[in-house]
């Protein structure tokens, strides 16, 4: 299992306990986010350490390459001086040097790619880490909207639910109610108090209005008229 593979299950396994505990999501986020920049911290450390393998494996195949050329010209100096029991001996040391960096070259190989692959995970694993810290502001804005949107719903509820908007309603109704019975009171007193004969004449003037002195006038013509009639 890769680097990456294991980090991820780890950080599953981190969420699901927080989803379990209820934990709120702005904390999980941050929290994952926390253990995500320490598993690249981790992740970054142990590749460094397979690159230091690395190098350590080029110069220990470079150094084999080194001492199987060596030997090889000792066995041909060895030749050239008549000592076919000397060069012999140089050549089955060059050969042992030749088997070693062929182990090295191998092993430095699949070190390599290993190294490659790690480099990649960690790569993809920083990519990771920027968006989530790219999105974890845009998260946090819509939970908080989410929650003040909720908050006003429970509110509504909570009103509806103690019945609130009926005690308004009645309230308005009585207190119209008692509006009305006051004015109707109000209404009795001024008819039933007082001098209501001067009541009654105070109507018809304020409805006779400007038209009482032409009334007076006809009243007056059709008295004369009368008193011509009856001499």
């Amino acid at each position: 299992m890769g680097i990456l593979s294991r980090f991820i299950n780890v950080v599953r396994a981190n969420l699901n306990s927080l989803l379990n505990r209820a934990e709120d999501p702005s904390k999980m986020l941050e929290q994952t986010l926390l253990d995500m920049e320490g598993a690249y911290r981790k992740a970054k450390e142990h590749v460094a350490r397979s690159l230091a393998d690395e190098k350590r494996l080029e110069k220990s195949l470079m150094d084999q390459q080194g001492e199987r050329k060596r030997w090889e010209e000792r066995a041909v100096l060895a030749v050239e001086k008549g000592d076919d029991e000397l060069a012999k001996e140089a050549l089955r040391r060059k050969n042992e040097h030749a088997r070693l960096a062929a182990q090295f070259e191998r092993e430095l190989g699949t070190h390599a790619a290993n190294v490659e692959r790690l480099k990649d995970s960690l790569k993809e694993l920083e990519s990771k880490i920027a968006e989530l810290r790219r999105k974890k502001n845009l998260l946090i804005s819509k939970q908080k909207r989410a929650e003040a949107q909720d908050q006003i719903y429970q509110a509504i509820e909570g009103i509806n639910s103690a019945g609130a908007v009926d005690t308004i309603e009645r309230m308005e109704h009585k207190i119209e109610e008692m509006a009305a019975l006051a004015d109707a009171r109000q209404e009795l007193s001024e008819e039933f108090t007082g001098d209501q004969l001067e009541r009654r004449f105070a109507e018809l003037g304020a409805a006779g209005g400007e038209d009482v002195d032409s009334e007076l006038l006809e009243l007056k013509q059709r008295l004369q008229i009368d008193h011509k009639g009856g001499g």
